[in-house]
């Protein structure tokens, strides 16, 4: 980056971490319809998971909802064109007041269902500044009222020691999953940061016996196989599938969150159901959840991913955000300009007996999202994890995506 004072800028920094997912057993019921809050932020999911697959055929994964709640944070300071594609990319209202109801209607029911002590559900945002930037008041009440971000004092002109206080709030809300997502390059003397955090512990409602975990060949993207550690159960399950797919659903205990396995029959039918994927498909195969015996292998597993979201946001139409002399944030920070210099996002996620913590294909011309054929009221299904499939970690009252990815062996 420039200098500072040739350009007479500064930059906003965006510092997006999806943070820990835990859980040890998940046994949930049929999902609600979509909340109204969630429908955008899960838009904004389909958005970018259609960007994050082509990156690569391995594992992944990330936080749709804790990057697109700093877009809609972002929103709230930005001004003219710079807000309109913030808007657009977030899927959130063109009405302020619209935006803060739902965005406060959200955060209301994630921390219910927190409260309720049965699972670990932490959702949290900062507003960084150094003590030569002044935020505008009306952007932090917002921003305390509607996200309950923190308004929080970055040290005086040492990028190294605001690196290192941003990574210590951000590895204390994740429970030290994520401990430097922020490296001293990131800062300039004038940096504002927005940072969130999402962390999330629960045990599955019902647990894998360690004692029945064997390993067995996993079918790796190539067509080459691995031995992975197979966790085994069978019990009720909502579930559903057609010629294309298999769907399970494991509940996290309490009922407040739930996993979801995405299946595809093989490497053909994985590039259909990817590059099909969205809201209205994604609500119809929830929708298609039925209660069945299930005889189930998941293979246990853990990993982590880096991702930039900066060309991603370009490329969904937030650009002016990022353009020096273009961007305009004045209702966020005074003595501007500012402009968004990188966004950044870090996510992990762990799958045990216990739980999970989270903290090139022709595609056929036929809909991998068709409707399935009429079944008996009560069956009894087998799903094995052999080979890559798609997960989903929700927030069953609401419907609302907090995680997702790719598991792919690799």
């Amino acid at each position: 980056m420039q200098s500072d004072c040739l350009h007479g800028l500064r930059c906003l920094l965006l510092v997006l971490s999806l943070i820990g997912w835990s859980a040890a057993g998940l046994k949930a019921h049929g999902q609600t319809e979509t909340h109204t809050a969630a429908q955008g932020a899960n838009a904004y999911a389909f958005d970018t998971f259609q960007l994050f697959r082509q990156l690569t055929d391995g594992n992944f994964c990330y936080s749709p909802y804790s990057s697109q709640r700093t877009a809609a944070l972002l929103v709230e300071g930005a001004r003219g064109d710079t807000a309109k594609e913030l808007i657009k990319l977030a899927h959130v209202p063109e009405d302020p007041a619209l935006r803060a109801a739902q965005a406060l209607d959200l955060s209301i029911a994630l921390t219910a269902a927190a409260s309720r002590g049965s699972l670990v559900l932490d959702v949290a945002n900062a507003v960084w500044a150094p003590p030569g930037s002044t935020l505008v008041p009306a952007f932090v009440q917002q921003a305390q009222e509607n996200f309950d971000a923190v308004a929080q004092a970055l040290p005086d002109g040492d990028p190294v020691k605001a690196a290192q206080t941003v990574n210590t709030w951000v590895s204390q809300r994740t429970r030290g999953r994520i401990t430097n997502i922020a490296g001293p390059a990131m800062f300039t003397p004038r940096t504002v940061a927005l940072v969130n955090t999402v962390y999330l512990k629960a045990r599955w409602a019902s647990t894998f016996d360690p004692r029945k975990t064997k390993p067995h060949d996993f079918t790796l993207p190539k067509g080459a196989t691995m031995k992975l550690p197979m966790m085994t159960q069978s019990g009720a399950f909502n579930y559903t599938d057609n010629e294309s797919w298999q769907c399970l659903e494991l509940p996290l205990q309490g009922g407040e969150s739930t996993m979801l396995f995405l299946l595809p029959r093989d490497a053909a039918a994985m590039a259909k159901v990817e590059t099909r994927l969205s809201s209205a498909t994604w609500q119809a195969v929830v929708g298609a959840l039925e209660d069945c015996d299930v005889n189930m292998q998941l293979p246990r597993f853990s990993f982590s991913s880096e991702l930039s979201m900066t060309s991603m946001w370009q490329f969904l139409g937030a650009r002016l955000v990022f353009e020096e002399g273009k961007a305009d944030l004045s209702g966020l920070v005074q003595g501007g300009p500012y402009f968004v210099k990188e966004v950044v996002h870090q996510a992990m996620i762990e799958v045990n007996e216990l739980g999970a913590e989270a903290a090139a294909a022709t595609v056929a011309a036929a809909d991998p999202f068709g409707p399935s054929v009429a079944k008996p009221q009560r069956r009894q299904v087998t799903f094995i994890a052999n080979r890559p499939f798609l997960w989903m970690i929700t927030h069953r009252r609401s419907g609302l995506i907090l995680f997702m990815g790719r598991f792919a062996g690799q």
